[in-house]
């Protein structure tokens, strides 16, 4: 039992068997300006729809080229085919 107990106010000191995790995402730190004057929501929202846009502007190529594909290909088949 080589573990040593820290007391409060003591930084502990990492044995072998910790794991340490690396941090991937980082949460910005609100802008004081934006709370005290009430406009946080305003910060929210817009912060929020920079998010949707960006995941729009990335997905949505791909998502609209499968479907063009898959139209084309229903183009092509003879009449007779479809259901």
């Amino acid at each position: 039992m080589d573990e040593k107990i820290s007391r409060p106010g003591e930084p502990r000191v990492l044995a072998e068997k910790d794991v340490v995790y690396d941090l991937v995402d980082v949460v910005e730190e609100p802008r004081i300006d934006a709370i005290v004057g009430g406009r946080l929501q305003d910060e929210i929202m817009k912060k929020v729809a920079e998010v949707a846009e960006r995941i729009a502007r990335e997905q949505f190529p791909g998502i609209a080229e499968r479907v063009i594909r898959e139209e084309i290909e229903n183009l092509k088949k003879p009449v007779d085919e479809e259901p």
